[in-house]
């Protein structure tokens, strides 16, 4: 009983768990709808950002130009009147300096946009302390604090600040020349202060609660209206992108979340719109919201629906685990209700028809580890394919780079020869006559590369060449011998041998390398190699077992004897299968 109503409750929890991973799946998707909808209606608001901000970039830099159209012509007016303090002639001084200052005055009483003229040069004469026009000594001009925006620059804007006039602080924008006479000598600068009120109105446009910032083509902020509050880093990284407009989502890492959107004059003013991110996705997060309830209202309601009519299976349930914790020990039950025609009664049946498979799957357990069995011998043997394949390769590429081209032939037709007995069709056991025609094909190839200075000889019984051998038995010692065994070695001999003996045939690879390492055949830290070696070791245990098997024996420096013990095997079927089945263990 304490178990039945411990399954009860383990079925309340599945309804929990359930429940519980259907709320999960909402949060998902009210998240997921709360990213493409924000996303969408950031593109939107990007896009008609774009609009609004490349047609004010339009009217802003109309009127910007014509300040600095006028600042040009001023300049060139100066320099027609040709005033000069030195002036001898009293008359002529004066009258200079009213045309002077009568010129500077008509260029603030031609558009609101500029309220004062300040000119620094040598000798300043005195102004109109009323007037828009205020001379200052043009030694002045290095203790101004926008001196380094114009220090290396022939003319440049100057970003908002404040100055006095005779109403009180007003804030300005700047756009300063520097001044030369015919002969290119500097001896004035020229300073028209433009109401910043009117650049911010041009910034403004017909839209209200905005926040832009104006840039110049130096990255600059020259004027604002609102808070942007963005970092001068982002604004060298607009400057430096070559979209005349974009947009670009800052996340909260950079700085406050917001989403910068821009416009680029061809003169390269630009005109940037920060938007507070949650102001965009504010609509988004209210939609998400709607849908999270809603779900979780449905959720509260299916389950409280759910666990009222889960009670109504409890009998049936109860009567279904009392009779499968009767399991037998063999067999099916023969007992079960029979008169059940609803989804319990399918129950039974599947219940019945489980056990009768049991005998089925322990039947078939067998033949299936013998499979198992044979796909791993397989799986170790086709490690060994790409290893020395592509060792030959890479020595195949070595040759060509360093010999050329002419043995390039003999090369393939060799390698041809080792691909046909390599792969044999997927076979696990070739004749011993091809295992041999691919150790010589091998060694040949390697003789190419060395020349006169690798040496080796083949001795095969020939009773001994219609027998089987796994596949790749002898090549990867062969291989170790010449790339390890002869590494930093002039020259090299190998012996290869196949001798019957009594119902077995031994194989002996001799070499007179540097000898192998006593961890030879432990499993290295870094699976970058060596796979050859055990992989033959592996294949012969999983095959044949003792007293079959590989024999090394290796002196350091003066090379390495291998011996490799096999049964004679005439028919590959047969032993195939007598192999498999004798190392099987259930």
């Amino acid at each position: 009983m304490f178990n039945l109503f411990k399954r009860v409750r383990i079925g309340r929890l599945f309804f929990g768990s359930f429940a519980a991973f259907i709320a999960v799946l909402l949060l998902i998707s009210s998240w997921i709808s709360y990213s493409l909808t924000s996303r969408e209606l950031a593109d939107n608001t990007a896009n008609y950002q774009q609009d609004l901000l490349n047609e004010l970039n339009k009217r802003l830099v109309t009127q910007l130009n014509s300040i600095e159209q006028m600042s040009l012509a001023a300049y060139r007016n100066i320099d027609i009147i040709g005033y000069d303090p030195l002036e001898s002639d009293l008359f002529e001084r004066n009258k200079r300096k009213e045309d002077l200052g009568k010129l500077l005055a008509s260029i603030t009483y031609s558009t609101t946009m500029v309220q004062s003229i300040s000119l620094y040069i040598e000798r300043p004469f005195v102004t109109d302390a009323q007037g828009p026009v205020r001379v200052y000594d043009l030694k002045r001009v290095k203790d101004e604090e926008w001196y380094s925006d114009i220090q290396n620059n022939d003319f440049a804007w100057i970003k908002e600040r404040t100055i006095q006039t005779n109403k009180g602080s007003l804030s300005v924008t700047s756009f300063a020349r520097k001044l030369y006479n015919n002969s290119g000598i500097y001896y004035g600068l020229l300073l028209l202060n433009v109401k910043s009120s009117e650049i911010q109105n041009l910034i403004r446009g017909e839209t209200e609660g905005r926040s832009r910032l104006l840039v110049d083509a130096g990255g600059r902020t020259i004027a604002a209206i609102g808070d942007p509050n963005i970092q001068e880093s982002e604004l060298e990284k607009i400057r430096l992108i070559q979209e005349k407009s974009g947009s670009v989502h800052l996340t909260a890492k950079q700085q406050n979340e917001s989403l910068l959107v821009w416009s680029k004059s061809p003169s390269n003013w630009t005109l940037v719109e920060v938007t507070p991110w949650k102001s965009i996705v504010h609509g988004s997060i209210r939609l998400a919201l709607i849908l999270l309830t809603v779900g979780l209202s449905a959720i509260f309601i299916a389950s409280f629906f759910t666990f009222f009519i889960s009670r109504q299976f409890t009998n049936p349930i109860r009567l279904l685990v009392a009779f499968m914790s009767k399991l037998p020990d063999r067999g099916f039950v023969s007992d079960l209700p029979t008169d059940y025609t609803n989804e319990f009664g399918n129950l039974f049946n599947g219940y019945r028809k489980q056990m009768e498979r049991i005998e089925e799957l322990l039947t078939s357990l067998k033949a299936q580890h013998k499979r198992q069995r044979e796909a791993e011998i397989k799986a170790l043997q086709a490690m060994i394919n790409p290893h020395f394949l592509y060792n030959t390769l890479d020595q195949l590429n070595w040759l060509a780079i360093d010999s050329g081209q002419t043995k390039i032939s003999k090369i393939l037709s060799l390698m041809g020869k080792m691909f046909r007995i390599g792969l044999s069709n997927g076979e696990t056991l070739i004749p011993i006559a091809d295992e041999m025609t691919h150790v010589e094909c091998y060694l040949q190839i390697q003789q190419i590369r060395w020349g006169d200075r690798l040496a080796f000889t083949i001795s095969v019984d020939e009773t001994a060449k219609e027998l089987y051998v796994p596949r790749l038995t002898l090549q990867p010692f062969i291989e170790n011998a010449i790339i390890h065994g002869f590494h930093g070695r002039k020259k090299g001999e190998i012996r290869v041998s196949v001798q019957l003996l009594q119902q077995d045939i031994q194989f002996q690879v001799w070499d007179d390398g540097v000898g192998l390492r006593a961890d030879w055949d432990q499993p290295k830290a870094r699976k970058t190699g060596g796979y050859g070696l055990r992989n033959v070791k592996e294949r012969i245990e999983a095959y044949f077992g003792p007293p079959y098997g590989v024999h090394i024996t290796s002196t350091e420096g003066t090379g390495t004897e291998v011996t490799i013990l096999l049964p004679q095997i005439q028919n590959k079927e047969e032993v195939e299968e007598k192999y498999h089945v004798e190392n099987t263990h259930y």
